[in-house]
């Protein structure tokens, strides 16, 4: 069965071709958030015409969250304006294409379970690492939902009385262990630049405040890690998202914090490495 799945994301829109777990064509289009929902909508659309053929039997698209799953409608996404969207009755009318939706997170979760480093296991944890930090719970094969929107577990938190969130919340786990949370860290120390991979680039060439300030999202990290095992206790966490290519400078303090705060021994933190993870594991929704 050959689907196309999509991976719906704040800066970028990425839609694949996938014939049993393997991507056969991609696209990537610009989100363009800011230009509002119908923008947004158009590119989806685009993306998804641009490795469209007569093969494909469905679409799987991955959002982020919250979402209404059963009625297929985006609920507040912090960082996307799709709010009340009933994106999946949309994208079949378009498509005329049996669709489904889930959580971005969700679908990266999936995908990692099927065809990553969580294949073979019953309880998989993914994690990604960008804007935001997303998460998905798959047992046995299936994510698990709760009523709907369970595992955003970007938004427990980690200091009650911390940074204020996007969503309202204080102190939540993406404040600190995301982008967000990395140019915020750099700003309390009155470190001019804020980019990522710059801190990133300073901090492997030795620059002391940029070194701590990994060193900090990693202590962070492995505080929501502790508590993501002592809930779930995962037979796997794999971590995925951008912020994964500075891997060599947190996630030694990750680990280590997460295995001095777990009550018992934890499960293994590991780095994806399957490519387009989400959008493989929208495809197989």
């Amino acid at each position: 069965m050959v689907s196309v799945g999509v991976d719906v994301g704040g800066t970028n829109i990425v839609a694949g071709k996938v014939n049993r777990g393997s991507i056969v064509k991609i696209s990537t289009r610009k989100t363009e958030a800011s230009k509002g929902k119908k923008a947004v909508f158009n590119n989806l659309v685009g993306a998804i015409r641009d490795v469209l053929d007569k093969s494909v039997t469905e679409i799987g698209i991955g959002h982020p969250g919250p979402l209404d799953i059963k009625r297929g409608v985006i609920g507040n996404a912090v960082n996307l304006p799709m709010k009340g969207m009933a994106l999946r009755e949309m994208i079949h009318k378009e498509f005329s294409l049996p669709t489904k939706l889930d959580n971005d997170a969700n679908c990266f979760a999936l995908g990692e379970a099927m065809y990553g480093k969580g294949k073979g296991k019953s309880t998989v944890l993914g994690m990604t690492l960008g804007t935001g930090v997303g998460s998905g719970l798959v047992l046995n094969g299936k994510i698990f939902h709760g009523r709907s929107n369970a595992l955003e577990l970007g938004h427990t938190s980690i200091d009650f009385n911390g940074r204020k969130a996007r969503c309202g919340n204080t102190g939540c786990l993406e404040r600190y262990a995301s982008t967000v949370g990395l140019r915020e860290s750099a700003k309390e120390y009155g470190f001019k630049i804020t980019d990522g991979e710059q801190i990133a680039g300073m901090a492997r060439k030795g620059n002391p405040i940029a070194k701590k300030i990994w060193k900090e999202f990693g202590m962070f990290l492995g505080v929501g890690l502790a508590n993501f095992a002592n809930t779930f206790d995962p037979d796997i966490i794999i971590i995925g998202g951008n912020i994964t290519r500075s891997w060599d400078l947190f996630s030694k303090q990750a680990i280590s914090e997460m295995k001095k705060r777990a009550l018992f021994t934890p499960c293994p933190v590991v780095k994806s490495t399957l490519k387009n993870a989400a959008v493989v594991g929208a495809a197989a929704l």
